[in-house]
């Protein structure tokens, strides 16, 4: 049974990253009535808010959605997604790095022909949003904003030799790693407050507003689909555990539901490839042929050493090291439950200009046991026994695109993800030339006392073939999925440059689905940057 309720000015679709500081911003003057509607719950859990806890709730479907990728050649058979679900979204579950992303994304975005997301602009609004008063930081970081930014206070005598290595290979060593300065390395910043606790979307941005009267928020509801009459967006239809009804909107409808979900709920209400919504049975309503297509994720990759003359962090997680530290934690909010790996961040310009980073590192004094020896003793855990040093490298720019389809007109029936990696051979041939930088890295005279054998994937992988073979099992999605709501034209886009659908009055996109090229480094940052500048812009338009 179908109900109609009050309507709202606007109505939010998703509270992660994006949603949270949406939904927030559209209703601080306090006269827009917004609704904030999200899938799962509140997230309000130590697992959620102790930083180093979220390696414990990986997986459980309380927290995540989980997304099957069609099995391909050349990739291991099983692969899932794994998204953050309830309030925060993903920021409510990741590993908290913080990148903003270089001044050449966003001046690109700009010079494809959306000049209101020029570095000019988004620099402004970043300075809005955070509050980060680590080492370095000039005139371009904000200090005051809801969003704390800490450096992670791990030291040890590998991770300070790390840095100098990096310096060896021609990286300049900073105090602040996201002020702008080409190649460079320095210690890693995090999404975690001043006093421990994990700065989620929710917690920084939407809990505080929660108090407005002005905002309403809807959990545990599913929305099933944009409701449309005479090509303007009326409201949604969503579904509870009392049932479905329907929830009208005066203004917009504004879907941040991410990248795989926001043009899933797209093709469910008519709007999308005619392909995909003829096999699916959904009556088309827009055919518009990018939603779903360019779906683009940053390839990723684990390499570890043994290490020499440092402990190390394998041995504080478990028995009575592990205890002890969550002990501390709770006692002072400090210790390593208090920050995640890894320590230290790198980015790197391999065939890219200098100020266009298109590689990133993260060294941690960390090492995983090898896939055979989880197999052969899955229940001792991931880390090794005995110390080592890891590089987690991450692509910042391959070229393969995959697509999302729906396979039915039901919500609740899971989605085509079809990744399509190596579908550009290139990607393979970078992640080869990555490798073998993170060899020559490891190997420069500041980590000679540390760095020992190559435990994974093993020197004995020398030739490009070789280790070429290895990234078809090593490579991993960096969880960093966008594209596939992209900002262009009707012909090779979804949304305007204001973020708003074509063809369809009063429903945007405001996630990272909407990115045309995906930036230099995480996309947690710049997800919360996309949600307060397209505020702006909402805001602009509905005042004329």
């Amino acid at each position: 049974m179908t109900e109609t309720t009050e309507s709202f000015d606007y109505i939010v679709v998703g509270a992660g990253s994006a949603g949270c500081v949406l939904a927030e911003r559209l209703s601080a003057d306090g006269h827009a009535r917004v609704l904030l509607i999200e899938a799962g719950g509140n997230n309000e859990t130590e697992l959620v808010n102790m930083p180093r806890a979220f390696m414990k709730m990986f997986g459980n479907p309380t927290y995540f959605w989980h997304f099957p990728i069609t099995e391909q050649e050349g990739r291991p058979a099983g692969e899932t997604w794994s998204y953050g679900r309830g309030l925060g979204g993903s920021s409510s579950t990741n590993g908290t790095w913080y990148l903003r992303g270089e001044p050449a994304d966003y001046d690109g975005w700009a010079a494809m022909g959306f000049p209101d997301w020029r570095w000019a602009e988004i620099q402004r609004c970043f300075q809005a949003m955070e509050s980060y008063r680590g080492p370095g930081a000039g005139a371009g970081r904000g200090r005051n904003g809801p969003l704390q930014i800490t450096r992670l206070p791990f030291r040890s005598p590998a991770i300070g030799a790390a840095i100098e290595a990096g310096s060896q290979i021609g990286l300049r060593a900073v105090e602040d790693i996201n002020a702008p300065d080409g190649p460079r390395i320095g210690y890693t910043q995090a999404t975690v407050s001043r006093r421990g606790r994990r700065a989620s979307s929710y917690q920084a941005f939407l809990k505080p507003a929660m108090r407005r009267p002005n905002l309403t928020v809807l959990l545990d509801s599913l929305v099933e689909r944009v409701k449309i009459a005479n090509g303007r967006a009326t409201g949604v239809a969503v579904r509870t555990a009392q049932g479905s009804r329907s929830i009208a909107a005066t203004r917009e409808v504004i879907l941040s539901a991410g990248a795989l979900q926001s043009p899933k709920l797209l093709q469910l209400s008519g709007i999308g490839p005619v392909d995909v919504l003829e096999r699916a049975g959904v009556p088309t309503i827009l055919p518009l042929a990018q939603v779903g297509r360019n779906l683009a994720d940053h390839l990723m990759f684990t390499m570890s050493w043994r290490l020499h003359k440092d402990p190390g962090a394998n041995r504080e997680f478990s028995g009575w090291r592990l205890t002890s530290h969550v002990l501390r934690y709770y006692l002072t909010r400090k210790g390593m439950m208090a920050y995640t790996s890894p320590e230290v961040t790198a980015l790197l310009a391999i065939d890219s200009p200098p100020e266009w980073p298109d590689a990133q590192f993260g060294v941690g004094p960390y090492s995983l046991r090898t896939t055979e020896e989880i197999k052969a003793d899955p229940g001792r855990g991931a880390l090794e026994d005995q110390p080592g040093i890891s590089v987690n490298g991450i692509a910042l720019r391959p070229k393969s695109r995959g697509t999302v389809a729906i396979r039915s007109a039901d919500v609740a029936d899971p989605i085509d993800v079809h990744a399509n990696w190596w579908g550009d051979p290139a990607d393979k041939a970078f992640l080869v030339k990555m490798v073998r930088l993170a060899r020559r890295y490891m190997r420069q005279p500041a980590l000679k006392d540390f760095v020992g054998e190559e435990r994974v994937p093993g020197e004995r992988f020398q030739s490009d073939e070789d280790i070429a073979q290895q990234m078809e099992w090593l490579a991993s999605p960096g969880l960093h999925s966008t594209g596939t709501c992209r900002m262009g034209t009707p012909e090779t886009g979804v949304v305007d440059g204001r973020l708003r659908v074509h063809g369809i009055q009063g429903l945007r996109v405001v996630d990272c689905s909407v990115m045309p090229v995906q930036p230099a480094g995480n996309t947690n940052g710049p997800a919360m940057v996309i949600g307060w500048r397209a505020a702006e812009l909402i805001l602009e338009d509905n005042a004329r």
